[in-house]
């Protein structure tokens, strides 16, 4: 049986996953969290698809995070944080992430599918009339 540090990351990942497609983003994980097994280097453990760009996730799951790391949502969108003479990086929060790399497509699906539902109804009222008209006519 695997630690429960492991355990714990395996679900973090799972559930990684699963938010992404919840907002119809392709995403994979990766056979034994090594990215080896999608294409990329073993750091990688979650694979997210969108608008044509892989996006290379590592999960990390930690007891508690520096409170300075983390953005007060309340008072900011997100915190940039930087090391001296380092690269920024951008903290927000993963479905506020998922939300900016959601295919353009996903979201015109849904409108597409509503539109497709309402020509549905409207086809079948129209047959229906005419199977009345049918029976009313054969009598």
């Amino acid at each position: 049986m695997s630690s429960r540090s492991k355990q714990k990351g395996n679900r973090f990942e799972r559930e990684v996953v699963n938010t992404a497609k919840s907002y119809g983003i392709e995403s994979k994980r990766a056979y034994a969290s090594n990215g080896l097994s999608l294409g990329y280097g073993e750091e990688v453990d979650v694979l997210l698809t969108s608008k044509g760009k892989d996006w290379r996730v590592q999960c990390k799951v930690r007891k508690n995070i520096a409170k300075w790391i983390k953005p007060n949502t309340k008072e900011v969108d997100l915190q940039v944080v930087k090391e001296d003479r380092g690269k920024a990086y951008a903290v927000i929060p993963y479905d506020d992430f998922l939300e900016l790399i959601q295919d353009e497509e996903d979201e015109s699906y849904e409108k597409h599918e509503e539109e497709a539902s309402i020509y549905s109804e409207k086809i079948q009222e129209f047959e229906n009339s005419n199977k009345l008209i049918d029976t009313l006519g054969g009598k």
